[in-house]
């Protein structure tokens, strides 16, 4: 029995020494890592990867520049399923850019060999700006009351097309500027004639600059050439400037303008009362050379006689010691046309005749 109790006592001894004793970890059974409970002290991390040098980078291709298109040039584009973008319904469309004013007249020559192509012009608040087809030219016009652009500035053109398949479409494009609008070009020459002071050499300089300046920007319009001819002729006395315009004038279907003086009955001149000759009803006004046919005028541009080529009977000139002058017959030989050109000089005498000659009456000297 005290055997017993002597193992006993030992055992829990020994539990007690065993308890105070074992180790921590084993106790509460603790895990450093998952998966296996052994812990790897010698284990290394793996280092970090290095960032790779910015400097070593291909940089991004850039957005290429929207192509400005330049007047009476031809620009090449491709509608392209795969690059151009698209609009609302799917059509295709690629973007040029266009300055231009509210007085440029202009029309847009669009071609492919492919579907036909449209074309949108958009202003800088991308609102649209209408534009039809002209059947006989297949070219675009403005469709704008004044047959222009509403204003000054930027507009985007837009070549567009409805495409089926994966093929690209070639096309060119060509903005044509014929000159200025009928109401551009009125509003800037009556203008410049408006300001014109003949006696004043400033003005006249002033007024031939801005002239010069209109024919630069349309050339195609008769008044301003009609206007540099009296100018040349009367203020500078550049008589080869001054034919240069008058036979421009004249091609555009304007007129040679040429002052004249001349007797109220279109009698000769007379010995007057000073002891000089002269008109006994001295007038003065203008004569105007067209195209197959010459006017006579009054200063208020009242028509005192209009003669076609066909008319006119015969074509002189009489020159005198102080004058030089011209004489129209025409059906009725009896009261010819006798008249004196602003000038007095015989040169300019003798450029009415040439203008009469060659562009009245169809004859060359």
């Amino acid at each position: 029995m005290r055997s017993m109790k002597r193992q006993l006592l030992f055992r829990v001894t020994f539990l007690l020494v065993a308890i105070l004793f074992a180790p921590l970890g084993n106790l509460f059974n603790l895990h450093a890592q998952g998966g296996d409970a052994r812990l790897k002290p010698d284990a290394k991390p793996k280092p970090t990867p290095k960032a790779e040098s910015k400097g070593n980078k291909t940089a991004a291709p850039l957005t290429p520049t929207t192509l400005t298109l330049t007047f009476n040039q031809e620009s090449k584009g491709r509608l392209d399923p795969r690059a151009s973008e698209k609009g609302s319904g799917g059509a295709l469309f690629e973007e040029f850019l266009l300055n231009a004013t509210s007085g440029d007249l202009l029309t847009f020559q669009v071609q492919s060999e492919g579907a036909p192509l449209g074309l949108q012009i958009l202003d800088k608040e991308s609102k649209e700006v209408a534009v039809k087809k002209d059947a006989g030219t297949n070219e675009f016009k403005i469709n704008t009351p004044t047959g222009a652009l509403p204003n000054d500035g930027e507009y985007r053109l837009r070549i567009t097309g409805q495409m089926s398949g994966k093929t690209a479409i070639p096309y060119s494009i060509k903005v044509n500027r014929l000159g200025l609008t009928a109401n551009a070009y009125n509003e800037r020459f009556n203008q410049t004639v408006i300001n014109f002071r003949e006696n004043d050499p400033a003005s006249v300089d002033e007024t031939l600059t801005k002239l010069e300046e209109l024919v630069k920007d349309d050339s195609g319009k008769a008044g301003a050439f009609e206007m540099l001819g009296i100018i040349y002729l009367y203020n500078k006395q550049a008589f080869d400037k001054a034919e240069a315009a008058m036979l421009q004038a004249i091609k555009l279907n304007g007129a040679a303008v040429i002052k004249i003086s001349y007797d109220g009955q279109w009698r000769r001149m007379a010995k007057l009362k000073s002891g000089k000759y002269g008109w006994e009803d001295a007038r003065t006004g203008w004569l105007r050379i067209r195209p197959g046919q010459v006017a006579l005028t009054d200063p208020t541009n009242k028509t005192l006689a209009s003669l076609t080529g066909a008319q006119i009977k015969e074509l002189s000139k009489i020159l005198t010691a102080t004058n030089n002058l011209v004489t129209i017959t025409a059906d009725n030989p009896r009261k010819p046309f006798i008249f004196a050109p602003g000038s007095g000089q015989q040169v300019e005498a003798d450029l009415v005749i040439k203008l009469i000659q060659n562009y009245v009456m169809g004859k060359t000297n």
